[in-house]
């Protein structure tokens, strides 16, 4: 008989627990609904134009890329617009995602000290509305890719893979933030900054060929699974050629760890920051 050793134990138990936390989260889908729900009403009152700015958003940003990168410093590009849309589009749901989540707990915080729910909850209703935001800007961007000449391919049903991983990574970061900001409220700006850093380092406006040397192109992704993600959406939308299968499994591997270590933060300090809101 083979004992299993401690390490071996704890993480059994570790992994036990942490699916444990995540099946109870479907239990609450009520208010989980309720509460995206009211994000997206908060969010668009007394706006003119409302759920268009989901739209909207990504287009003034692509218009401001189009004159600086394309028309001011002449990056060729083809099929230019739809090239920034399928990168920004994902980008803004994530940037988006992990911004808004900043204060997620802070202002829940009433609600948590009343009544139990498991709180990593007020994170993820931030991130489905911004979700629901996404999946309408994509479906909004099928008929401009066609408008572009560009053709539909049995690719578009790898959308989802880059969906979930995106999905991950998201939570993860939403996770660390919203939790950090109840000991540390400094994150409120030390996060939109890093994020306006790795946007400028993930390919949303250039093509990631030829500017990474080969030799660091496996820290790169390793570092920035945003880009692998990116260019899944481009393959999937423009029939761009999809990433190297062992970059796929670096940035996917990233996406899942940085999950298990943004979740496992969070429900190690969470009693200590419920004692502190």
């Amino acid at each position: 008989m083979i004992e299993e050793s401690p390490t071996n134990l704890l993480l059994q138990v570790d992994n036990q627990s942490m699916l444990k936390n995540i099946l109870q989260i479907f239990r609450y889908s009520e208010l989980i609904k309720t509460l995206v729900a009211k994000d997206l009403r908060v969010r668009y009152t007394n706006s003119i134009l409302g759920y268009a700015w989901t739209w909207l958003d990504p287009i003034m940003s692509m218009f401001t890329f189009i004159l600086v990168f394309q028309v001011i410093l002449a990056i060729k590009v083809e099929h230019f617009p739809v090239f920034l849309l399928s990168g920004l589009i994902p980008w803004t749901f994530f940037s988006s995602s992990v911004i808004s989540s900043i204060p997620s707990i802070l202002s829940n915080a009433g609600l948590i000290k009343r009544v139990y729910y498991p709180r990593e909850i007020f994170p993820l209703t931030i991130i489905l509305s911004h979700g629901i935001n996404m999946l309408l800007g994509l479906g909004l961007l099928i008929p401009v890719v066609l408008a572009f000449g560009l053709r539909l391919t049995p690719k578009l049903l790898l959308l989802p893979i880059p969906t979930f991983f995106l999905f991950l990574l998201t939570f993860a970061i939403s996770l660390i933030v919203a939790s950090v900001n109840v000991f540390l409220r400094d994150i409120t700006y030390i996060a939109p900054f890093v994020i306006r850093l790795w946007f400028f380092v993930t390919p949303i406006f250039y093509t990631i060929d030829g500017r990474i040397p080969a030799k660091y192109m496996n820290i790169y992704i390793l570092m920035n699974p945003m880009a692998v993600i990116v260019s899944l959406y481009r393959a999937s939308l423009m029939n761009h050629p999809l990433p190297a299968l062992h970059h796929m499994i670096t940035a996917f591997s990233t996406c899942f760890l940085a999950f298990v270590a943004g979740y496992g933060f969070f429900k190690r300090i969470e009693d200590t920051m419920v004692k502190r809101i």
